[in-house]
């Protein structure tokens, strides 16, 4: 498959679009794709009962394999005179320690399975949405299990995620002088930057998007709430698009109330992580989030008023186990009945997901940046260990670095470049510090605030 995709990739733009139309995804990405798809499509309708012994199952397995294969979970199990056959049902994992970032750095090479080459790994990373990215390894495997399991999610409230054209309102950062769009043929995609929403150029959106004729729009929710917003002030609409799907961000009610009232569509979304070790998702039939079982385990821990941090024990990534992982967002937890009248087997188990909410910041001439934008840009830049913006007025922006020493002029410039190519013209007040300081209740970094009266979160 991989040799297939890459030569299809240097066929000129016409063939290109013809084998990516002729040829599904699901022929493409291969038989480690399809099983995994065909199986969760089936094991979705299954009772709660029969889900649930499944997932006793694959926890059984990873633990002994991770007894067997991995240092470090030999030495937690040994340093508790435990054995894997010792956790005999979901609660028993309580038995076992939380692992934490700070944990998965300073035990990295002991997490990794001797069973698996590490040559043959893959590096992914986390965003570094939270203030400070994470680096594990895995299988190149992982990307297409992941594929299905997010596929079915856009599925369950009537969206096709390959197989179909969709628009992106996210990925996208436009060079200078570069369009605000991209094709891509191989997914079927048309990429617009969420950089240059603005009244100025809503109509070119608009056009753009009408154009393509996709019934899927995908964005931050962030995005989707600012279209909404210069949608209704500039009184155009869109014409073909029936669903919308926002995920990377906190889904504000106020944001998802507005984008459903403009766009007069519904807005869902699924919840994960690179860490590859919980996903949750909404269907048609209710904004909760149904449980992907087959996916991990995962517990709400410190509930207090209904508010749990996420721990997620996950089955995917054999190479690198992350066993009761907690990510530090919070869960508002659903106690009023799991059960969908979609008939999914997979119980509604969470209310909202708490903590992921930035905000937006707005430049001089009205654009609309969504916090997450920076987040890439912030971590390519050599020798940033963590950061915090924050707006004070449309042309005051200060920006705190915790530096490492690989920080340096060459750095700076790279920073102040990419602040003003984002945000234009504005008055940067810049400050190496040793700690950004993170929330009591969530142990996050706030890495984006708006003080200044414009197109904050509340």
């Amino acid at each position: 498959m991989g040799s297939v995709s890459r030569l299809s990739k240097k066929l000129p733009t016409a063939l290109q679009k013809a084998y990516y139309a002729a040829v599904p995804l699901s022929i493409r990405y291969g038989a480690e794709y399809r099983k995994v798809y065909n199986f969760i499509n089936r094991s979705q309708w299954w009772s709660a009962q029969e889900l649930q012994a499944y997932q006793l199952v694959q926890l059984g397995a990873l633990l002994e394999h991770a007894y067997t294969n991995v240092p470090y979970y030999r030495r937690v199990f040994d340093e508790r005179n435990l054995k894997p056959k010792d956790i005999q049902s979901l609660s028993d994992l309580a038995q076992l320690p939380i692992l934490t970032r700070d944990i998965v750095r300073a035990n990295f090479d002991d997490l990794i399975a001797r069973n698996y080459p590490r040559s043959a790994l893959k590096k992914f990373s986390t965003s570094g949405s939270t203030g400070n990215p994470l680096i594990f390894l895995g299988e190149d495997r992982l990307y297409k299990t992941e594929a299905a399991f997010i596929t079915r999610a856009f599925n369950a409230h009537g969206a096709r995620l390959y197989d179909e054209p969709t628009i992106w309102l996210r990925r996208y950062v436009p060079e200078s002088g570069a369009p605000i769009f991209k094709h891509d043929y191989e997914l079927r995609r048309l990429y617009l930057s969420a950089y240059h929403l603005s009244l100025s150029r809503i109509k070119e959106y608009v056009d753009l998007i009408n154009g393509y004729n996709a019934r899927v729009l995908v964005g931050y929710p962030s995005s989707l709430y600012i279209l909404a917003l210069l949608l209704e002030e500039s009184g155009l609409h869109l014409k073909h698009i029936h669903v919308a799907h926002a995920a990377s961000e906190k889904v504000l009610r106020e944001w998802k109330e507005k984008a459903e009232s403009v766009l007069g569509i519904p807005v869902k979304t699924h919840y994960g992580m690179m860490e590859k070790v919980c996903l949750f998702f909404q269907c048609d039939c209710s904004d909760a989030y149904h449980e992907s079982l087959e996916y991990g385990i995962t517990e709400f821990v410190n509930e207090e008023n209904g508010v749990g941090q996420v721990v997620g024990t996950g089955f995917l990534n054999y190479a690198m186990p992350f066993i009761r992982y907690q990510m530090n967002d919070c869960a508002r937890i659903n106690h009023n009945g799991t059960k969908c009248t979609c008939g999914r087997g997979l119980p509604l188990a969470v209310e909202d997901f708490e903590g992921r909410a930035d905000d937006i910041l707005v430049t001089l001439d009205g654009r609309y940046i969504p916090g997450v934008n920076f987040y890439t840009m912030m971590y390519k830049i050599p020798g940033i260990k963590m950061f915090r913006i924050v707006q004070y007025a449309p042309n005051l922006v200060e920006v705190k670095i915790v530096p490492s020493a690989l920080f340096d002029t060459a750095s700076m410039e790279l920073l102040k470049r990419g602040l003003v190519d984002r945000l234009g013209s504005i008055e940067l007040e810049i400050k190496l510090v040793d700690e950004i300081e993170r929330s009591v209740k969530t142990g996050k970094v706030r890495c984006i605030e708006n003080n200044c009266g414009k197109g904050g979160a509340e």
